[in-house]
């Protein structure tokens, strides 16, 4: 049985230039860590070795296949399809304190806020320009007793308390707005980490790997630091009629993991399995490395990627289902597919789900360094939050109706 395919039918895109900010950066993402640090704690059942050197602490994990885990058995507390809450594009969520949730359902520009037993208790926002409603929400932040939204087409944060009263709201960047920003964590003194999405030029006719940088703003209304320049998408480009152009990611291809809890984020980049903790102030506070996890892709696992492609093209002109046609894919899947951070600097790694495949496993790694869990999730749910003791997905049916639901573990 296959699982849901969709695809996002292709488009003309603009060409902006790059950020400013990009040009001239310099710095490394993956810098490299010594191995003669001490190690910490004497017992590391399941191979996975763990030192502290000044204030960074290091997690070598080894092959991610030999790992061994105990299975986490995840139970749905609640589910917004169960409760009758429509959704329409929701593209984050937070865990609330006192068992709550707040999920930015993005294609109504709002936030719905749902109590410990997953009922709507309130909204938050709005479709407009005043404070605290929004043109384009792209992500949420916890914050001390409530949340920040972030919206993307007016450069604009905003922070309303758990029960989702307005606070206040401010811009970053004193010169000018930063396209296609989004925040991932902010610290007590108002740093704040974000990184640059997918806002790009365009180069018709190749495959180029994309980059991005990692940005730490001091104060809002200042000039961000750059902290690293991550690999980011590996992108199709290709010409159109009528001088413009359009882009496709590559198949099985490589791309920025960037995901903010709180104060910290993890980043890294999915051609190897090599992730970064950092607070808000730009200190890397713990790197996680693994090896393994990719491997060959086989014929028949290319021609389900190129069939779940062309699903869904009826009516879409004929010069891009031939472009669709000719997007590339790379013959070795990535290390792993997505990262989500969790309390005490616990990371949850997504693995690759195979074309076709009903489940992805995710891989648990626990404050003390060690693999705490392991469960499989169908491959298509993304994972938005992730607690202490539960954490919230998001999926679609066969209908291509979203589903978010909160689980115990």
């Amino acid at each position: 049985m296959r699982t849901n395919r969709k695809t996002r039918r292709p488009g003309v895109l603009a060409s902006p230039g790059p950020p400013a900010l990009l040009l001239g950066a310099v710095a490394l993402f993956a810098a490299s860590c010594g191995r003669d640090s001490a190690t910490r704690g004497a017992a590391e059942p399941h191979g996975v070795e763990v030192t502290d050197s000044g204030g960074l602490t290091t997690v070598v994990l080894g092959r991610v296949e030999n790992l061994s885990a105990p299975r986490l058995e995840p139970s749905l507390l609640h589910s917004t399809r169960r409760n009758d809450i429509r959704l329409f594009q929701v593209t984050a969520a937070v865990l609330l304190d006192g068992g709550g949730a707040a999920l930015a359902n993005a294609g109504t520009r709002e936030v719905l806020l749902l109590a410990a037993d997953g009922s709507l208790n309130a909204r938050a926002g709005g479709p407009g320009e005043g404070p605290g409603e929004f043109g384009e929400i792209t992500a949420l932040v916890k914050a001390p007793g409530g949340f920040l939204v972030y919206d993307a087409r007016r450069g604009r944060m905003n922070e309303f308390t758990d029960s989702g009263d307005f606070v206040t709201s401010w811009s970053f960047g004193s010169e000018s707005r930063i396209v296609d920003l989004k925040p991932l964590a902010r610290g007590t003194g108002g740093e704040t980490l974000a990184i640059v999405g997918e806002a790009r030029r365009f180069y018709p006719d190749g495959v180029r790997r994309d980059t991005t940088p990692l940005l730490m703003f001091p104060r809002p209304e200042g000039e961000p630091d750059t902290l690293a320049l991550l690999p980011a998408a590996e992108w199709s480009y290709h010409a159109i009629p009528g001088d413009g152009a359009t882009r496709q990611k590559v198949g099985f291809g490589r791309d920025v993991v960037a995901f903010g809890r709180e104060d910290r984020a993890v980043v890294g980049e999915t051609g190897s399995l090599d992730l970064s903790v950092y607070r808000a102030d730009g200190t890397r506070t713990r790197r996680i490395r693994g090896d393994g996890g990719g491997g060959e892709v086989g014929a028949g696992e290319a021609s389900e990627w190129k069939e779940e492609q062309l699903a869904g093209l009826a009516g879409v002109p004929p010069e891009f289902v031939a472009i669709i046609e000719k997007v590339p894919y790379n013959d070795t899947f990535p290390a792993f597919e997505a990262a989500v951070l969790g309390p005490g600097e616990t990371v949850w790694i997504g693995l690759h789900a195979r074309p076709g495949g009903e489940t992805r496993a995710w891989l648990a790694i626990g404050p003390d360094g060690q693999p705490n869990g392991r469960t499989d999730l169908p491959a298509g749910a993304r994972v938005l939050a992730v607690g202490a003791d539960r954490f919230a997905v998001v999926q679609r049916d066969e209908l291509d109706v979203e589903d978010f639901r909160v689980y115990a573990y």
